[in-house]
């Protein structure tokens, strides 16, 4: 088996580090998500309510992903009892491996550590992927934003659900 045929299953989720903010954002950019950039990353970090967490790739010198294997990041807030979920990006090349499923799980259980007792999040509407994908881990629609985006515009659908 080579690192080409099938993408590693075995990856660590830990907080997000300073180091690996110019990766973060260039995966959020990548992905077609609003980044904080790096002063708003700078500023969550210091928050004690702020979960910023990332997955990465065990270190393989036969590595195809470069220098840092960062597969995917997570970032949001509790705010009072409720975790507002900013962004969940995944590299396309890491996407249906778990990496998503166990950031939002991570993500949530340390929501629920910090008091929150639901998580919301804005989705595009045309989004079927990440509607699909937040629906299945239990996330219901809750609202409408109408012409919430931009480039290209779009509703966002609120989802929620409950910790």
């Amino acid at each position: 088996m080579t690192v080409t045929e099938t993408p590693w299953t075995d990856f660590s989720v830990a907080p997000m580090a300073v180091d690996l903010l110019p990766s973060v954002i260039e995966l959020e950019e990548a992905c077609s998500l609003n980044s904080r950039g790096l002063e708003g990353y700078r500023k969550m970090l210091s928050n004690p309510q702020s979960i910023l967490l990332v997955a990465m790739a065990p270190v393989s010198p036969i590595s195809s992903i470069g220098p840092i294997s960062l597969l995917g990041v997570f970032s949001g807030e509790v705010v009072v009892d409720e975790l507002q979920i900013d962004n969940l990006a995944v590299a396309g090349q890491w996407r249906r491996q778990g990496v998503g499923r166990r950031l939002l799980k991570s993500a949530l259980s340390r929501a629920s550590v910090l008091g929150a007792r639901v998580a919301t999040l804005e989705v595009r509407s045309a989004n079927a992927t990440a509607r699909a994908f937040y629906e299945k881990e239990g996330f219901t629609p809750v609202g409408l934003r109408r012409r919430y985006y931009a480039n290209p515009p779009d509703d966002a659908l609120l989802l929620s659900c409950e910790i």
